[in-house]
């Protein structure tokens, strides 16, 4: 019984100490183009707490374009970047709600950007 009893605890305690990682785990992979002088935007449901992280490679004529993510209140939740043939990146979730992942090729007047992009939210 003694043995039986300390298993037992040292099962609890085990349990107790560690860290639940969420169970769900949302993955996508999508391909567009973004057009000369435009944004492409996807929106992303995001818990406090949980991430948002990928990467996505640009081809076309000219391979760079400006990239950053908002949060439901429109603040930067990830910081514009020019990503040069593509980029990794990740965002944790202050709060619930849309975040929206922006593809910005605003700067450019002549050529469109071939993007695909694979994310996960965790």
């Amino acid at each position: 019984m003694t043995r039986f009893f300390s298993i037992f605890l040292i099962l609890l305690i085990l349990l107790t100490s560690c860290e639940f990682l969420p169970i769900e785990t949302t993955s996508q992979e999508v391909s567009f183009t973004v057009a000369p002088s435009a944004k492409h935007t996807i929106a992303v449901e995001i818990k406090e707490g949980h991430r948002v992280s990928g990467s996505f490679s640009v081809s076309g004529k000219e391979t760079y374009i400006d990239f950053y993510i908002k949060d439901p209140a429109g603040g930067l939740a990830y910081g514009v970047t020019r990503a040069q043939g593509g980029l990794s990146f990740e965002a944790q979730a202050e709060i619930t709600g849309l975040y929206t992942l922006y593809f910005d090729n605003s700067f450019s007047f002549g050529s469109s950007r071939d993007l695909t992009l694979r994310y996960q939210v965790r």
